[in-house]
Protein backbone atom coordinates (compact mmCIF):
# COMPACT_ATOMS: atom_id res chain seq x y z
CA UNK A 1 0.00 0.00 0.00
CA UNK A 2 0.89 3.44 -0.18
CA UNK A 3 1.65 5.70 2.35
CA UNK A 4 -1.74 7.58 1.80
CA UNK A 5 -3.34 4.08 2.78
CA UNK A 6 -1.37 3.32 5.64
CA UNK A 7 -2.17 6.29 7.06
CA UNK A 8 -6.36 5.89 6.25
CA UNK A 9 -6.00 2.46 7.55
CA UNK A 10 -4.69 3.76 10.77
CA UNK A 11 -6.90 6.57 10.90
CA UNK A 12 -9.88 3.57 10.67
CA UNK A 13 -8.18 1.00 13.15
CA UNK A 14 -7.80 3.59 15.66
CA UNK A 15 -11.05 6.07 15.15
CA UNK A 16 -8.47 9.01 15.54
CA UNK A 17 -9.33 12.44 14.65
CA UNK A 18 -6.92 13.44 11.87
CA UNK A 19 -4.36 16.26 14.08
CA UNK A 20 -3.45 13.11 16.04
CA UNK A 21 -2.20 11.09 13.01
CA UNK A 22 -0.46 14.34 11.65
CA UNK A 23 1.68 14.73 14.14
CA UNK A 24 2.57 10.91 14.53
CA UNK A 25 2.80 10.89 10.50
CA UNK A 26 4.96 13.85 10.88
CA UNK A 27 7.52 11.83 13.79
CA UNK A 28 7.55 8.96 11.84
CA UNK A 29 7.79 10.15 8.28
CA UNK A 30 11.80 10.31 8.22
CA UNK A 31 11.71 6.85 9.48
CA UNK A 32 9.04 5.12 6.92
CA UNK A 33 10.70 6.99 4.13
CA UNK A 34 14.18 5.69 4.98
CA UNK A 35 12.68 2.04 5.40
CA UNK A 36 12.61 1.01 1.49
CA UNK A 37 15.83 2.40 0.88
CA UNK A 38 17.72 0.50 3.98
CA UNK A 39 15.45 -2.81 2.58
CA UNK A 40 17.10 -2.80 -0.88
CA UNK A 41 20.45 -3.03 0.45
CA UNK A 42 19.83 -5.85 2.92
CA UNK A 43 16.67 -8.37 4.47
CA UNK A 44 14.68 -7.26 7.61
CA UNK A 45 11.62 -7.86 9.32
CA UNK A 46 9.44 -4.75 10.87
CA UNK A 47 7.60 -4.77 13.73
CA UNK A 48 5.49 -2.18 16.09
CA UNK A 49 5.95 -3.26 19.74
CA UNK A 50 3.33 -0.95 20.68
CA UNK A 51 -0.22 -1.44 20.08
CA UNK A 52 -3.88 0.24 18.77
CA UNK A 53 -5.04 0.49 22.14
CA UNK A 54 -2.10 2.55 23.17
CA UNK A 55 -2.30 4.94 20.98
CA UNK A 56 -6.49 5.30 21.20
CA UNK A 57 -5.93 5.60 25.02
CA UNK A 58 -3.04 8.34 24.85
CA UNK A 59 -5.01 10.40 22.07
CA UNK A 60 -7.36 10.70 24.77
CA UNK A 61 -5.55 12.32 26.87
CA UNK A 62 -3.87 14.44 24.60
CA UNK A 63 -7.19 16.24 23.82
CA UNK A 64 -7.92 16.83 27.63
CA UNK A 65 -4.46 18.43 27.91
CA UNK A 66 -5.34 20.55 25.11
CA UNK A 67 -8.93 21.66 27.10
CA UNK A 68 -6.11 22.15 30.41
CA UNK A 69 -4.13 24.70 27.98
CA UNK A 70 -7.43 26.22 26.41
CA UNK A 71 -8.97 26.89 30.51
CA UNK A 72 -5.59 28.34 31.29
CA UNK A 73 -5.17 30.40 28.76
CA UNK A 74 -8.58 31.27 28.84
CA UNK A 75 -8.90 32.34 32.60
CA UNK A 76 -5.13 33.02 33.41
CA UNK A 77 -5.33 30.65 36.16
CA UNK A 78 -3.47 27.40 36.43
CA UNK A 79 -5.86 24.38 38.51
CA UNK A 80 -2.97 22.49 39.60
CA UNK A 81 -5.12 19.68 40.59
CA UNK A 82 -6.39 19.32 37.70
CA UNK A 83 -2.82 19.57 36.13
CA UNK A 84 -1.79 16.71 38.27
CA UNK A 85 -4.99 14.29 38.15
CA UNK A 86 -4.62 13.92 34.54
CA UNK A 87 -0.42 13.63 34.49
CA UNK A 88 -1.47 11.10 36.90
CA UNK A 89 -3.63 8.96 34.80
CA UNK A 90 -1.26 9.20 31.73
CA UNK A 91 1.41 8.19 34.03
CA UNK A 92 -0.48 4.88 34.71
CA UNK A 93 -1.42 3.95 31.69
CA UNK A 94 2.34 4.69 30.07
CA UNK A 95 3.22 1.97 32.75
CA UNK A 96 1.10 -0.59 32.07
CA UNK A 97 1.43 -0.07 28.46
CA UNK A 98 5.30 -0.27 28.70
CA UNK A 99 5.16 -3.85 30.50
CA UNK A 100 3.50 -4.38 27.09
CA UNK A 101 6.00 -3.21 24.86
CA UNK A 102 8.77 -5.12 26.90
CA UNK A 103 6.77 -8.12 26.22
CA UNK A 104 6.50 -7.72 22.73
CA UNK A 105 10.12 -7.26 22.41
CA UNK A 106 10.65 -10.47 24.23
CA UNK A 107 8.50 -11.90 22.23
CA UNK A 108 9.55 -10.76 18.85
CA UNK A 109 13.49 -10.23 19.78
CA UNK A 110 13.87 -14.45 20.24
CA UNK A 111 13.28 -14.72 16.39
CA UNK A 112 16.32 -12.92 15.92
CA UNK A 113 19.60 -12.67 16.63
CA UNK A 114 20.06 -8.81 16.55
CA UNK A 115 17.12 -6.52 16.78
CA UNK A 116 16.75 -2.97 16.93
CA UNK A 117 14.01 -1.00 18.56
CA UNK A 118 13.14 2.92 18.26
CA UNK A 119 11.44 4.37 21.25
CA UNK A 120 11.30 8.11 21.52
CA UNK A 121 10.56 8.02 25.37
CA UNK A 122 13.03 6.59 28.04
CA UNK A 123 15.15 3.75 27.19
CA UNK A 124 16.42 3.01 30.70
CA UNK A 125 13.39 1.13 32.06
CA UNK A 126 13.02 -0.44 29.04
CA UNK A 127 16.72 -1.30 29.36
CA UNK A 128 16.41 -2.47 32.67
CA UNK A 129 13.84 -4.67 31.78
CA UNK A 130 14.87 -6.24 29.08
CA UNK A 131 18.65 -6.70 30.22
CA UNK A 132 17.75 -10.32 32.10
CA UNK A 133 16.96 -11.44 29.05
CA UNK A 134 18.90 -9.97 26.26
CA UNK A 135 22.26 -7.84 26.07
CA UNK A 136 21.01 -4.52 25.45
CA UNK A 137 23.34 -1.43 24.15
CA UNK A 138 21.25 2.23 24.24
CA UNK A 139 22.03 4.23 21.56
CA UNK A 140 20.58 8.07 21.68
CA UNK A 141 20.21 9.60 18.35
CA UNK A 142 19.93 12.86 19.58
CA UNK A 143 20.43 15.28 22.40
CA UNK A 144 17.87 18.58 22.95
CA UNK A 145 16.23 20.28 25.59
CA UNK A 146 13.23 18.52 26.71
CA UNK A 147 9.57 21.27 26.63
CA UNK A 148 8.20 21.98 29.66
CA UNK A 149 5.88 19.69 29.40
CA UNK A 150 7.98 16.99 28.97
CA UNK A 151 10.13 17.96 31.92
CA UNK A 152 7.02 17.70 34.18
CA UNK A 153 5.73 14.06 32.61
CA UNK A 154 9.39 13.01 33.15
CA UNK A 155 9.33 14.46 36.79
CA UNK A 156 5.77 12.55 37.51
CA UNK A 157 7.54 9.46 36.09
CA UNK A 158 10.82 9.64 37.86
CA UNK A 159 9.59 11.19 41.20
CA UNK A 160 5.88 10.29 41.34
CA UNK A 161 2.80 12.20 41.47
CA UNK A 162 2.70 12.86 44.61
CA UNK A 163 6.19 13.96 45.15
CA UNK A 164 6.03 16.81 42.75
CA UNK A 165 5.16 20.72 44.48
CA UNK A 166 1.98 22.64 43.27
CA UNK A 167 4.88 25.31 42.51
CA UNK A 168 6.54 22.80 39.84
CA UNK A 169 3.84 22.12 38.44
CA UNK A 170 3.01 26.03 38.09
CA UNK A 171 6.30 27.05 36.88
CA UNK A 172 6.00 23.87 34.43
CA UNK A 173 2.53 24.91 33.03
CA UNK A 174 3.54 28.42 32.70
CA UNK A 175 6.53 28.00 30.59
CA UNK A 176 4.99 25.30 28.39
CA UNK A 177 1.78 27.73 27.48
CA UNK A 178 4.78 30.18 26.61
CA UNK A 179 6.24 27.15 24.54
CA UNK A 180 3.55 26.36 22.71
CA UNK A 181 3.21 30.02 21.31
CA UNK A 182 6.24 29.03 19.24
CA UNK A 183 4.61 26.26 17.62
CA UNK A 184 1.61 27.96 16.85
CA UNK A 185 4.57 30.46 14.76
CA UNK A 186 5.85 28.30 12.82
CA UNK A 187 4.91 25.32 10.14
CA UNK A 188 7.98 23.56 11.77
CA UNK A 189 7.74 21.50 15.07
CA UNK A 190 11.60 21.45 14.89
CA UNK A 191 12.33 24.68 13.76
CA UNK A 192 10.04 26.18 16.22
CA UNK A 193 11.60 24.16 18.99
CA UNK A 194 15.03 25.16 18.11
CA UNK A 195 13.92 28.90 17.80
CA UNK A 196 12.17 28.78 21.97
CA UNK A 197 16.05 27.23 22.91
CA UNK A 198 17.84 30.11 20.97
CA UNK A 199 15.07 32.51 22.05
CA UNK A 200 14.24 31.04 25.37
CA UNK A 201 17.92 29.60 26.66
CA UNK A 202 16.27 27.60 29.62
CA UNK A 203 19.86 26.21 30.01
CA UNK A 204 19.86 29.86 31.99
CA UNK A 205 16.96 29.74 34.00
CA UNK A 206 18.01 27.63 37.35
CA UNK A 207 15.00 26.19 38.54
CA UNK A 208 14.22 24.92 34.88
CA UNK A 209 17.58 23.89 33.87
CA UNK A 210 18.41 22.19 36.91
CA UNK A 211 14.62 19.94 36.49
CA UNK A 212 15.55 19.38 32.70
CA UNK A 213 18.82 17.92 33.43
CA UNK A 214 17.60 16.19 36.08
CA UNK A 215 14.72 14.78 33.42
CA UNK A 216 16.96 11.57 32.31
CA UNK A 217 19.13 13.23 30.11
CA UNK A 218 17.29 16.58 29.28
CA UNK A 219 19.90 17.94 27.40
Amino acid sequence: MNEEEFWNDYLALTGLSAPFANSLRYKLGPIIEKLPVIRSKRSFDVHCFETLQHHTLLSGFTERLLLLEFKSRATGKIDVNEWRAVLCEELEIEKLFEERIVENIRERGMNYQKSVAIHAGSAKNLKRKLASNYEVKTVCLEHYWKSPLEVLKTLFALKGADNVSDNTIRLCVRQHLGYLNYILLHDNVDSSHNVWVKEFKPHKIPKLASKMRKSNGGI
